[in-house]
């Protein structure tokens, strides 16, 4: 594959030596017989390294080919810990194993080809793979980072490798087949305090394996009856007031363990090439919330509005927050035929839900249960809204930057406000909701 550096430079010699010799082409001039020579003697020795640097980019690369041909060559590559990653910067190592040679005056470089023809920044293999004790290398690896960041699933289908020569204008390429599968997690966001019970109705339905404790010693007490141990009888409080009473023995309930958050991902708008960011940041806030309610002491359980995926080699147990990943808007199955009254404990809605739909829900549930929606209107942030420090530093380019413009003028945006201060008035009738903003993205 010829690179358009090859072209450009072939371009600039050229139109500089017709220049030169226009201007300064005369026969019998000194200054063009010296200047004629250095043109010779510079060009014969970019030709002769250019052919040095493609010859011994050639030869590497026919003699990977030969290896590949035999089965001889490996590749091996990790995404994050090699299934997750949070979403963002993800660390990634590349490692091609057998006789592989690298290009004397050259590189080896590889990019990641994902579903959806996606390609990943390039990773220069420049370090070599041996065992301990052996001066023999065993192949060549790199290592660099690579952007990740919609919060999804990742399938990769391929390595494009390459080989170049020194000045990069050519680039042998070779196309190795690999399979992996990595899910990047929503972004961590500030610590959130929340509080949440259980249902009630939920109470001594289902029994789990660790009871959960629900009262304690030394803080319940009641009158001494006929049958108490008197071991248990508080003294103290005998001799203050002559009453006898005992302390009330730790009990534990093995019903009262979990609590349910149900999280809906039903969109009634159309949300188009903003899809993708609104639902990042809609899974921030959810991890968020999750991770809040977890500190109430229960094991929290989370219903799905839809089927999710699942990779090979995952367990059944503590997946929440890959389903969070997984998810999808979906259109299908509306909030009050998803959430059951009887067991939610939480319920988490987007403000892409109309509110007819949250005012439907809201007549199901019990007014004690706590309804969040979650602001969408001010998702993507405006292309007006700078930082101090960027008027001296030019900031790091996110995917989320070309959006900026065309949210700031779409009927999306206006559609979502009108319905987030419906919803406001909605929840402030009702008392136990509110509605919360996006996660910053600047």
């Amino acid at each position: 594959m010829v690179r358009w550096q090859l072209i450009l430079t072939i371009a600039i010699l050229w139109f500089s030596s017709n220049w030169l010799q226009s201007h300064y082409g005369e026969e019998d001039s000194i200054l063009w017989i010296v200047m004629n020579q250095f043109l010779v003697l510079a060009r014969w020795t970019i030709i002769g390294l250019f052919a040095l640097s493609l010859f011994t980019a050639l030869l590497s690369w026919l003699f990977f080919l030969y290896q590949v041909k035999n089965n001889a060559v490996k590749v091996r590559i990790q995404l994050g810990d090699g299934h997750q990653a949070v979403a963002g910067w993800v660390p990634l190592s590349v490692v091609m194993s057998g006789p592989i040679i690298r290009p004397p005056l050259g590189t080896i470089r590889t990019q990641l080809v994902f579903a959806g023809k996606k390609l990943s920044d390039i990773i220069t293999l420049d370090a070599n793979v041996s065992k301990r004790g052996e001066w023999r290398r065993m192949g060549v690896k790199g290592t660099g980072t690579v952007l990740l960041h919609d919060r999804g699933i990742y399938d990769v289908e391929k390595v494009y490798v390459r080989f170049c020569d020194m000045f990069s204008l050519v680039a042998l390429p070779f196309t190795l087949p690999v399979t992996q599968q990595v899910y990047t997690l929503p972004k961590e966001q500030e610590k959130t305090s929340l509080k949440a019970q259980p249902n009630t109705t939920e109470h001594q339905t289902h029994r789990v394996e660790i009871p959960r404790r629900v009262e304690g010693e030394f803080i319940n007490y009641k009158e001494f009856e006929t049958g108490d141990n008197i071991r248990r009888i508080v003294w103290k409080i005998y001799a203050k007031s002559g009453e006898l009473v005992v302390r009330i023995p730790e009990t534990r309930d093995p019903y009262a363990s979990h609590l349910y958050f149900y999280a809906s991902y039903y969109s009634g708008m159309d949300a188009g090439i903003f899809d993708t960011e609104l639902l990042n940041v809609y899974k921030d806030k959810l991890r968020n919330l999750y991770e809040a309610i977890q500190k109430n002491g229960y094991d929290v359980r989370m219903p799905q509005d839809q089927e999710v995926p699942k990779l090979p080699g995952m367990s059944d147990k503590h997946i929440e927050l890959f389903q969070i990943t997984a998810a999808n808007w979906q259109a299908q199955n509306p909030p009050v035929a998803f959430v059951q009254a009887s067991k939610a404990a939480f319920v988490c809605l987007s403000a892409l839900v109309p509110v007819a739909e949250i005012e439907l829900l809201l007549k199901n549930l019990s007014p004690s249960i706590p309804v969040v929606v979650v602001k969408l209107s001010d998702a993507i942030p405006s292309p007006f809204r700078i930082k101090l420090s960027n008027l001296f530093f030019r900031p790091e380019k996110k995917p989320v930057d070309k959006l900026r413009n065309p949210w700031l003028v779409s009927t999306l945006r206006n559609r979502l406000q009108k319905n987030e201060n419906e919803i406001l008035k909605l929840l402030n009738q009702r008392g136990s909701g509110w509605i919360v903003k996006a996660i910053e993205v600047i």
